[in-house]
């Protein structure tokens, strides 16, 4: 049986970031076959590293603020600028790598683990049981056990479940999050990309772009609304869009009645086409019943009718798709110390999502691992 001062179970992000902060004797486990392949398809696989603007608010939880104090984003562009990785911030705060490529971050974190003398990787490596003894911990794999003093869980978000029930730790149920909407289907809009639109839903009220998808939604503010859904359960409901949410209602209704008054032979599809794409601009005139109708027919009513339809949108959402980012749930932040080491089972730290910390899109959740991943590192 090998013997080791650390375990970290998962080599992602948080892993990572964990085993290259301690100098402690470090055994790194990985289920998949290579370390931080989750890392590839962050920002488009251009890894949003982190975001010029981190605050707590961004994340699901206003305890996280008392570790973003410990290492914030501007400490993490410091350290990766030692890695050697440089990066641009976008008009939104997020930074990328100046490579816009995931692959170089992921080649220089994993030069600077292969350097470190202290820290042995094992992949393919699915811990099957994880096991609290007098003198630390026992994790047994296919074929092999392996004891340690002290064990880090970095497993990601519902991949520590198993680990966590093991270690009768308690924890909030995982749910998947940032994530695209299944909806009913949406007659002719597949791959139609509709800007500055204004996303309402109870107390969410955010405006980017959106999707359609033939039976789905997607785009930042979609994602970021999945995440207000996870965390509160909710796997459908009706959604209102403001399709056009820079132009108040009654500049529009003056706009729609100078457009009827100068073109009285166009059909209300072509009416909207200077403002709408023109699938959308079909779509929503059918869902009114006005496909027929020609503008010199339109009444104040059908002029009203449209422009009601075009700030309040609706959509039935009635599930999730399945490209989630992230997971929301896991162990509470007030169970876990100032160095994510659990209060009541002693020599067991967190780190990334397996901790309930959960951030909407734009480097949120990155942040959160190398902040998490650091903070245990330095305190094995």
């Amino acid at each position: 049986m090998e013997k080791y001062e650390i375990i970290i179970i998962g080599a992602g992000a948080s892993g990572i970031m964990c085993a290259l902060n301690t100098n402690r004797q470090v055994l790194l486990l990985e289920a998949s076959d290579r370390v931080g392949k989750k890392i590839l398809v962050t920002g488009n696989g251009k890894c949003n590293i982190t975001n010029d603007h981190v605050v707590a608010a961004c994340y699901n939880t206003p305890l996280v603020d008392r570790y973003l104090a410990q290492f914030n984003s501007n400490q993490t562009l410091q350290y990766f600028t030692q890695l050697g990785i440089f990066t641009y911030a976008d008009e939104q705060g997020r930074r990328y790598p100046l490579s816009n490529s995931a692959n170089s971050v992921l080649d220089l974190l994993f030069k600077a683990l292969s350097l470190r003398r202290n820290v042995k990787i094992k992949v393919n490596a699915r811990p099957q049981v994880v096991a609290k003894t007098p003198h630390g911990f026992t994790v047994t794999t296919e074929g092999s056990t392996y004891q340690c003093d002290k064990l880090v869980l970095a497993t990601g978000g519902n991949s520590g479940t198993q680990y966590l029930q093991q270690l009768q730790v308690a924890y909030c149920p995982f749910r998947p999050s940032l994530m695209g909407l299944k909806t009913t289907k949406n007659k002719g809009l597949a791959g139609v990309r509709v800007s500055n639109v204004r996303v309402r839903w109870r107390h969410f009220d955010e405006v980017g772009e959106v999707l359609f998808k033939d039976d789905g939604i997607s785009g930042i503010v979609i994602f970021n609304l999945s995440a207000h859904l996870a965390r509160n359960n909710i796997r459908a409901g009706k959604l209102s869009l403001d399709l056009l949410a820079g132009v108040a209602e009654d500049q529009l209704l003056a706009m729609l009645k100078i457009s009827v008054q100068h073109n009285p032979a166009y059909t209300l599809s072509e009416i909207l086409a200077g403002l709408l794409h023109k699938s959308l601009a079909r779509n929503l005139v059918e869902r009114l019943g006005l496909q027929q109708k020609l503008a010199q027919d339109c009444t104040e009513s059908d002029l009203r009718g449209l422009v009601n339809a075009l700030k309040n949108y609706t959509v039935d959402f009635i599930g999730y798709a399945d490209n989630q980012q992230v997971h929301t749930g896991g162990v509470d932040l007030q169970d876990l110390d100032g160095n994510l080491q659990h209060k009541q089972v002693r020599n067991l730290y967190l780190a990334g999502e397996v901790v309930n910390v959960d951030g909407v899109c734009g480097g949120y959740n990155l942040q959160w691992a190398w902040t998490s991943g650091k903070i245990v590192g330095n305190n094995l």
